[in-house]
């Protein structure tokens, strides 16, 4: 074994974290984990993976759930086109496959929503196939052991940097090298202020040796955000609120959020919302206002308000659906609308908005 490969595997086994998705060789259950784990915190991860396993036990429980079901348990955890995904190849491995899982990168890289990456992992975590598993923690460990200045957010330097992490697999025992450099790169090789004394590599170390920590891995700037205003128009009669569901490839697709008046400026009050009396055309008992909050993506910038009207009845030009204040909790809906519910509901348990 090679012994950059030895060190980090030796030093893993003594450090590496007990997380539950370690616990397991089931594929459903290590790509429920991968799935969830893109884009969000190991902390945050950790309560979602226990609670989709708890729910969704195995890979016929999720295909047989509706996506309302899927959706409402993934809020919070943001790109809902995972969950979609994740639903829709979990249907294809029990109605297509027989709920047989693929047991190779091969079988694996063709189910939706699965890329080289999660193949990948699935492969080498669950069958211990000799594949690279190459995620950011190891992009930036092998950029700094080897001194690679280029720009990583280009697909040519990542395919370079698979090709350095396929040279340093032991066969046999690469599944356990995957998980020791992605937790190298959580724990020790981080992006600022790296803990280089505790590198068990630190003597292979190129970044290290010509003082380049603090500038690899060089990455490109991105693109600026969209900067877009987002004025929710909540209709209130009784004991239920007006909700629609976000259509086809929309960022929230499948979610449900109230009427949406999109232009280029945050409404300031319910006056504002009042100049759309063709949405509000019946009489006013009273209205709420909640003024914009910024909500970050990854590309966009959004400053959502939103301003709650009670009216008498209910009117009769809406296509949507008419939900049961007992009911919003469970209805999937985007996180930032969540958090303006809390606001108008100042903190009841059972919404109330009065």
């Amino acid at each position: 074994m090679n012994p950059i490969s030895a060190s980090i595997i030796a030093w893993y086994d003594v450090n590496k974290r007990d997380l539950p998705w370690r616990q397991t060789a089931d594929p459903y259950h290590i790509w429920l984990s991968e799935v969830i784990l893109q884009q969000t915190r190991v902390i945050q991860g950790i309560s979602y993976y226990n609670k989709f396993v708890e729910i969704f036990p195995k890979v016929e429980n999720l295909a047989n759930a509706s996506e309302d079901q899927v959706l409402e348990h993934w809020q919070g955890l943001g790109y809902y086109s995972r969950a979609r995904n994740l639903h829709a190849a979990a249907k294809h491995i029990w109605q297509e496959l027989k709920g047989q899982f693929p047991k190779n990168y091969d079988g694996l890289i063709k189910l939706k929503g699965i890329g080289d990456y999660t193949a990948s992992a699935i492969a080498s975590f669950a069958f211990h196939e000799d594949k690279a598993v190459v995620d950011g923690n190891v992009i930036r460990v092998i950029s700094r052991l080897y001194g690679i200045e280029e720009d990583v957010r280009q697909i040519k330097v990542v395919q370079q940097i698979k090709k350095n992490v396929d040279a340093l697999l032991p066969l046999g025992s690469s599944y356990l090298f995957n998980q020791s450099m992605m937790e190298l790169g959580a724990l020790v090789c981080i992006p600022k202020n790296p803990k280089c004394e505790q590198c068990p590599i630190l003597a292979h170390c190129f970044a290290r040796k010509e003082n380049l920590i603090d500038k690899i891995p060089f990455k490109s700037k991105l693109k600026a955000k969209r900067i877009r205003f987002f004025n929710y128009l909540l209709l209130q009669v009784a004991d239920e609120v007006y909700l629609q569901k976000r259509g086809a490839g929309d960022i929230w697709e499948g979610l449900y959020d109230p009427i949406l008046i999109e232009e280029n400026r945050a409404y300031l009050s319910s006056e504002d919302f009042l100049t759309h009396k063709s949405l509000v055309n019946n009489h006013i008992k009273s209205t709420r206002l909640i003024q914009a909050k910024k909500h970050l993506l990854t590309h966009q910038e959004l400053w959502v308000g939103i301003c709650l009207i009670e009216l008498e009845a209910k009117p009769d030009n809406l296509k949507g659906v008419w939900v049961r204040l007992d009911q919003i909790q469970s209805t999937p809906k985007p996180i930032i609308i969540s958090k303006l519910l809390t606001d108008l509901s100042a903190g009841q348990l059972h919404l109330d908005f009065k």
